[in-house]
């Protein structure tokens, strides 16, 4: 992995799928296959678990108007994506990414088992999931 960091877009395989979704003329399949495939794992790849994230941003941010970008002069694709792509309905996705989530903090998970290894950044990072499913979960 090339870059690697605790926020939800701070890694390569991150902004890969980010633009995957972008980039696809079916964007709501790819967040739903993501979060079926981590649901259906019985261990969890690391960017399986990487794929779940990104997909519950996009409907945290559809949902709650949530905002990833860490400014506002710079705003990630996924803050824009509800006004650029109004048909696309995630809210039906939601349990689905709760779910997923919560199996990206299990013992069955390959990104939680390294991010574990890290002490130091650890609680920062898993923080951060936490928040994300708090924020689906109202």
């Amino acid at each position: 992995m090339g870059t690697w960091g605790t926020g939800y877009f701070e890694d390569d395989h991150a902004l890969d799928f980010m633009a995957e979704i972008e980039d696809s003329v079916n964007p709501k399949q790819i967040i739903q296959e993501a979060l079926k495939l981590a649901l259906d794992s019985d261990f969890l790849d690391a960017d399986e678990g990487t794929a779940a994230i990104i997909s519950a941003t996009f409907i945290d941010a559809q949902l709650n108007g949530t905002k990833f970008s860490p400014d506002d002069e710079n705003p990630l694709y996924v803050d824009t994506f509800s006004f650029r792509n109004p048909s696309i309905i995630l809210s039906d996705l939601k349990t689905d990414a709760v779910s997923a989530l919560h199996k990206v903090l299990s013992d069955n998970s390959e990104l939680n088992g390294l991010w574990a290894e890290n002490e130091e950044d650890y609680p920062k990072w898993k923080n951060g999931i936490e928040k994300l499913i708090s924020s689906l979960s109202n």
